[in-house]
């Protein structure tokens, strides 16, 4: 079932059982600024939880839903979230209203099963005209990510377990009956039914056996609505699978949620359990490979790139292949980069969408995790001993891997790629940065000038938009490929390459494009993605009002830009890209608002997009925070979209931007100029 996004402008009402999953997603909606009220579910959520957030906040038994849809229906609330864990009720317990006691009489038998029952719930509020839209929706950060999310590892006697457990557990889901098993040395200790995990648990603590202790399993049910009742896991979970004696819990990853995974993982770590997320429930046929060091039987100089976003990943993808060009099979690479470097050979120690996040508020829920993704980076380049470590751009995480390095005494030369905004934000941040490395890229003429007399080597090897091939299209090739006429207007959408980028544009995204969409019937939307985000943005297309379709890769996105008659783009690198096509655009963006409030009082500069920056004035419309609506964006959208006097005013202006970015016409590519800066460090 696909799942709708979220509207950003209509009330919300939270439906809130037992836990803590149900306050996060409140307090989540609340310092989004969303409009929320709280059902309560008598006798299972806590009503007083929600007290200091200063919403609506009102309570129901569940026998009572003919109570609760006369409330949303008179506060206007057609979209719910279900979240928090509630007890199947007996009939005799319900009390049921007349309304509930009709929807039960109706579904009769499917009421029988947890799956079956919670089907029916959802198939009554679609009857009503109401949305229910999945916890994360709100909490973007909650699914459980794959892979190991602790120090401690699961031997080949833990696989042993987890795989029995799923074999046991994918038996419960076919039978409608539970999400988790206990096993321990290939013997099932426990399945959940009507208990719920901690109750299965405590039962189990009692009945492990001597030696190694056992694993925990918790997958979803076939075919089960990811709308509500997935798999939750906690730190209450770690604590009570400690006190029964195992040694660590496998979940199934992007089909469990994780209540604070990274205080989960910590705590996890404090006990000596393993937190382990399974890509699917096949992944446990045999362990995943731990992630080595380069082979050291090779004379060629091991270069270590460290990037933690799409934009990162074509800087370091780009200068790969120019030092293939110098060194031919004589280098090899390692480290953490996307997309474009794997195509280049890379490896990547660790999956680069878990360092791709923005805004301050975002980074304080996953600090512990990238703390640990830091020692994790840098124990594996000490092992690796290559010859210089290149950090592009990521300076949140790069900065710190440097810094690690450096405490830690490694003589290991480092080298920065892309310089860190101290002329936009705080520029006394020069200082650390000349602290960190040994040697600074910049892709902005004027920025040596800041870091140079701090004593820090920098050389200017200007901004690789300049090779980027985003002036070299196929139009016609790309509208053809996908049945676009040639007189359709072609709007390109990009809402970023963060989850939470994407989270908080595609909704008002989507609200544009319909009402670009009413007055202009022929209109197509092509959002060009990557892989940090690409089946969230594929997933939320197929309900817009338009034909859209998303494409992958940077071929595909430029042909996407020559085809294009406007765009609408998240702030960034990406408006660049299109002043290199030629395409008239509007930029948006938004942030946690606290983060916003933060930045706002951080920053002296007058624009955020880099065009903008560049010409010091005001040429690609910025709709940033409470003025990125979809309203306003459709006003400025427009008149590029339909080829006005706007439109042709804005490619001549991004015409002589991408000149002076350019610079000197002779001059060597970006990535040559960087290839030669590592070669000499190279020796």
């Amino acid at each position: 079932m696909t799942d709708q996004p979220l509207p950003s402008e209509s009330p919300l009402a939270l439906i809130a059982g037992r836990g803590d999953l149900p306050v996060r997603v409140a307090q989540r909606c609340v310092a989004e600024g969303r409009a929320l009220h709280v059902l309560v579910i008598r006798g299972h959520g806590d009503p007083d939880a929600y007290a200091a957030l200063n919403v609506p906040v009102t309570t129901y038994r569940l026998g009572e839903a003919g109570t609760a849809r006369d409330y949303l229906r008179t506060h206007g609330i057609r979209d719910l979230i279900l979240a928090g864990g509630v007890p199947r009720p007996s009939l005799m317990s319900l009390w049921p209203d007349a309304y509930t006691a009709r929807f039960i009489a109706r579904v009769g038998m499917r009421a029988l099963g947890d799956d079956g029952l919670l089907r029916a719930v959802m198939d009554q509020m679609a009857a009503e005209g109401l949305t229910v839209h999945p916890v994360q929706a709100v909490l973007s950060d909650a699914l459980g990510p794959a892979g190991l999310l602790t120090m401690a590892t699961p031997d080949d006697a833990a696989w042993t377990d987890i795989r029995r457990g799923l074999a046991v557990g994918r038996a419960l889901g076919r039978a409608d009956v539970g999400q988790s098993v206990v096993v321990q040395q290939g013997l099932v200790l426990g399945v959940e039914a009507v208990e719920g995990t901690d109750a299965l648990l405590a039962r189990c603590g009692d009945l492990r056996r001597a030696g190694p202790g056992g694993v925990l399993v918790k997958l979803c049910k076939p075919g089960q609505d990811t709308r509500a009742d997935l798999p939750t896991l906690g730190v209450p979970t770690v604590e009570a699978a400690h006190a029964a004696g195992l040694r660590g819990i496998a979940y199934q990853a992007g089909a469990s949620l994780l209540v604070a995974p990274e205080a989960m993982a910590a705590r996890a770590d404090a006990l000596g359990l393993f937190l382990l997320g399974l890509e699917d429930d096949h992944a446990a046929e045999a362990p995943p490979p731990a992630p080595a060091p380069p082979p050291a039987d090779s004379d060629a100089p091991l270069v270590y790139l460290i990037t933690g976003e799409p934009s990162g990943d074509l800087l370091a993808a780009r200068l790969m292949a120019a030092l293939r060009d110098r060194l031919a099979d004589r280098v090899r690479f390692a480290g953490i980069g996307g997309e474009a470097m794997a195509e280049q050979g890379l490896v990547s120690r660790i999956d680069q969408r878990e360092l791709a996040i923005m805004g301050f508020l975002e980074v304080l829920p996953r600090a512990l995790a990238l703390k640990r993704r830091i020692a994790e980076t840098v124990a594996h380049i000490e092992a690796s001993r290559p010859a210089v470590v290149v950090t592009v751009d990521s300076w949140g995480f790069t900065g710190r891997v440097a810094e690690a390095l450096k405490d830690r005494g490694s003589t290991i030369p480092r080298v920065h790629y892309v310089a860190p905004m101290v002329w936009a934000w705080k520029e006394n941040r020069k200082h650390a940065v000349a602290a960190r490395v040994d040697h600074l890229m910049t892709l902005w003429p004027f920025e040596c000038a800041y870091f140079s007399p701090l004593g820090l080597a920098c050389t200017h090897v200007g901004h690789a938009v300049i090779e980027s091939g985003a002036d070299r299209g196929d139009s016609a090739g790309f509208r053809a490929a996908h049945g676009i006429p040639a007189d359709a207007p072609l709007l390109v959408v990009l809402p970023g390459s963060r989850r939470t980028e994407v989270g908080r544009l595609l909704p008002v995204f989507r609200e544009a494009v319909a009402q670009l969409a009413a007055a202009r019937p022929g209109l197509r939307v092509v959002a060009p993605t990557v892989a940090t985000v690409a089946e969230t943005v594929e997933s939320a297309l197929r309900d817009w009002p338009v034909p859209a379709v998303a494409v992958r890769g940077t071929a595909a996105k430029y042909d996407a830009f020559a085809a294009a008659n406007a765009a609408l783009a998240a702030s960034g690198t990406v408006s660049l890209e299109l002043a290199m096509a030629g395409v008239p655009h509007v930029i948006a963006y938004r942030v946690n608002p606290l983060s916003a409030a933060i930045f706002r009082r951080m920053t002296r500069l007058k624009y955020a997009g880099p065009v903008n920056l560049l010409l010091d004035r005001l040429v690609v419309p910025e709709l940033l925070q409470e003025t990125c609506r979809p309203d306003r964006l459709v006003a400025a959208v427009a008149p590029l979209l339909d080829g006005a006097a706007e439109a042709e005013a804005q490619r001549a202006l991004l015409s002589e931007a991408c000149t002076r970015l350019a610079g000197k016409p002779d001059a060597p590519p970006p990535s040559a100029r960087a290839a030669a800066v590592i070669l000499d460090r190279l020796g």
